[in-house]
């Protein structure tokens, strides 16, 4: 099916030109798109991938090259989920070339309302990460132009490359990379998972030196300061029930928001207007991601509702977590787990996307009740 997709979009490309790429071809994916069956069909696509890795795992295959395109995507929490398919080919002891495409500014700015020094900021920080959650013995990252993608492509030919069509093509499937990594994850050994899942001991290094809260718990909240993706903010009512419910459940342990710069001093001033005055943030002790990253994995609990990408890290470990959260491409793995590797002090509830909920307070509601119903 998907040799046949590929055959049929590059038909149409050759019959339209380049009116095709704009506007043709996306008016044909909004109407596959809404096909019955679309769950279906985005479960068989990823497990058809996942598939096609094993598959070459077990044929020898000892260089796998994985590309995040600064084109289609700019997010953190992509990045992780393309990072942890990486860690789980390195745990098979395979070579994973890990490339990170740059992009225009105009596109940086479609994608994320991104500044020209905000998006080279952004990118460095995207190559940083990788080469930090890698083993630099397996894997190598490299920045690299966008003229000079499908040469890189055509050098590595001996290499598997993850979801090849549309990474010559330049389109995305990022969404689809935690559905890949969670029917991977699904047929491992947990003693295996654990050497893929992220843990403290990947962030020691990281921990900042003058932290000394011990036991605490983290909060992560996402302050949308440049208008985007406003509807992942935590709101007043929202930040109010959260926090009684943390401190509650919680009494001897201080409880940390994990934000970035805007986030911590907007939520500090919230804090204030609400007289709470027992909280401390993450920018308080470190001045970057993977400070953050540290701090959270280090606590003792982790609290998310509708935040940003960093909460991928509690996702992605054993550590025990509440995530409150709608999903996208990403796909439930049955009515009570995301992740196929997720342990009975991890919970997950889905909750609607923002566009399409009229009342969010009726999502407070879920906070502070087990799956079973009591407190």
């Amino acid at each position: 099916m998907r040799t046949i997709r590929r055959f049929l979009r590059r038909l149409i490309i050759r019959l339209f030109g380049g009116v095709c790429e704009t506007i043709l071809l996306p008016r044909i994916q909004n109407i596959y798109d809404r096909l019955p069956l679309l769950d279906w069909r985005t479960k068989r696509y990823c497990a058809n991938e996942a598939r096609r890795i094993q598959s070459a795992i077990s044929n020898n295959v000892t260089q796998f090259t994985i590309v995040f395109d600064c084109q289609t995507v700019l997010s953190y929490g992509a990045i992780l989920n393309m990072l942890t398919i990486a860690r789980y080919l390195t745990s098979h002891e395979k070579f994973v070339n890990f490339i990170v495409v740059d992009t225009e500014f105009q596109h940086a700015q479609e994608n994320e309302n991104l500044d020209k020094e905000k998006m080279s900021e952004r990118i460095n920080d995207l190559v940083v990460i990788s080469k930090a959650l890698l083993d630099p013995k397996m894997s190598s990252v490299s920045l690299i132009s966008p003229t000079t993608l499908l040469d890189e492509i055509d050098s590595l030919s001996k290499s598997y490359i993850l979801f090849d069509d549309f990474t010559r093509d330049r389109r995305p499937f990022f969404r689809d990379c935690f559905n890949v990594f969670n029917v991977l994850m699904s047929e491992l050994s947990p003693v295996t998972q654990n050497r893929i899942l992220f843990s403290v001991r990947d962030f020691e290094k990281y921990i900042p030196k003058s932290f000394e809260i011990n036991p605490y718990v983290t909060w992560q909240c996402r302050y949308s300061s440049r208008g985007v993706n406003f509807g992942r903010q935590t709101l007043r009512d929202e930040f109010l029930k959260s926090y009684t419910y943390l401190r509650t459940r919680f009494p001897g342990h201080q409880v940390m928001i994990i934000s970035d710069v805007d986030g911590c001093e907007h939520y500090s001033t919230l804090a204030k207007d609400l007289d709470i005055a027992d909280l401390v943030f993450s920018k308080d002790y470190s001045s970057d991601f993977l400070g953050d990253a540290a701090l959270l994995l280090n606590s003792d609990f982790f609290f998310f509702f509708r935040g940003g990408g960093i909460g991928l890290f509690a996702i992605h470990s054993r550590i025990p977590y509440e995530y409150f959260s709608p999903i996208m491409n990403d796909m439930m793995w049955d009515k009570k787990k995301f992740a196929s590797w997720q342990g009975e002090s991890q919970r997950f509830v889905l909750l609607d996307k923002h566009q399409f909920v009229e009342d969010r307070s009726l999502d407070l509601e879920k906070i502070g009740f087990s799956s079973t119903g009591s407190s």
